[in-house]
């Protein structure tokens, strides 16, 4: 038996292979896939714990605060910079700036202190000296001294100002008293009478000489730059309100060296509250205890924080 084959014809041979998309449509399936599982599975951006990713905004307001020419603003733009992003990765930096920024302006509180507590200085002086610190340090700014500026206000403003002193030269003119009175003798009085050998009397005894031990001149801490806790947020949300008391052991340069709780009143989110109140008491800065004007380690030094969502 034949199998019969028919040629092909010249035209057939000669046409090219259909172009199909159906292995174009195949690949872009497999590559969508595996980006898919690529993306599920990837860890994401890698940042240090207890840090946040620095987003624009954040970048902006930190370099905003550094373009700021005068000190106060600078300082109060740097705390808002801290509460707003209290994670971020240039809490040492701006620590460090505001180290330098505090003792200058203590410098400058201590001069204005000196000032108005001076009788001696002149009324017009010392508003001199208080426009000089207003002008460089404003109070009603974040970090500023605003009711410690107030009273030395009023303190300035109760100062009355040094009168001249009264001319107490006698006025010119004849004394009454004649000038051949000798010098021993009071003038008016009767003439004298026999010298006569006066009576010993022995003086008395000195006073018993009574020494005092020194007394230490102690100091206790205070704060020099305040940090407020951040309000959890859940807490916030559901208003829940906390009082959360803490004691710290504060170093000779002032630092926090460590904390703990000592107390806390909150219905919910113990945990939370507690965690911002030690973190912010951890941050705050003091002037350290001194004793006869030596700076020294203060313990259980207590302070609280006080949450409220309204």
């Amino acid at each position: 038996m034949y199998q019969v084959i028919d040629e092909q014809d010249d035209e057939e041979a000669l046409a090219p292979p259909r172009w199909s998309v159906l292995p174009f449509i195949i690949g872009a399936a497999l590559a969508g896939l595996v980006f898919f599982f690529v993306w599920l599975f990837s860890p994401g951006q890698q940042v240090a714990p207890g840090q946040t990713i620095e987003t624009p905004a954040s970048r902006a307001a930190y370099l905003k605060a550094l373009s700021e020419s005068n000190p106060a603003v600078r300082r109060a733009r740097l705390l808002d910079y801290q509460n707003a992003f209290p994670d971020t990765d240039r809490q040492d930096a701006i620590e460090d700036q505001l180290d330098v920024i505090n003792a200058a302006e203590l410098r400058d509180w201590e001069t204005l202190s000196g000032a108005i507590y001076d009788d001696r200085m002149a009324l017009g002086d010392k508003r001199s000296v208080m426009e000089a610190y207003e002008a460089r340090w404003n109070g009603r700014l974040l970090g500023g001294r605003g009711e410690e500026l107030l009273e030395l206000k009023e303190k300035l403003n109760g100062t009355k100002a040094v009168d001249a002193l009264p001319d107490r030269r006698l006025e010119a003119g004849k004394s009454p008293i004649p000038e051949n009175v000798p010098s021993d003798t009071l003038a008016g009085a009767p003439p004298r009478m026999a010298v006569t050998k006066p009576i010993y009397v022995p003086p008395p005894p000195p006073p018993p000489v009574i020494v005092e031990a020194p007394k230490d001149i102690i100091k206790q801490p205070s704060v020099r730059r305040n940090v407020s806790p951040s309000y959890p947020r859940n807490a916030k949300r559901r208003k829940i309100d906390a009082i959360v008391t803490v004691s710290m052991n504060i170093g000779e340069d002032g630092r926090v060296d460590d904390a703990e709780l000592v107390d806390i009143k909150a219905e919910r989110y113990r945990k939370d509250f507690t965690r911002a109140a030690l973190r912010a008491a951890k941050r705050t800065r003091f002037n350290p205890k001194t004793i006869n004007g030596r700076p020294v380690p203060a313990r259980d030094v207590r302070k609280r924080y006080i949450f409220q969502s309204n």
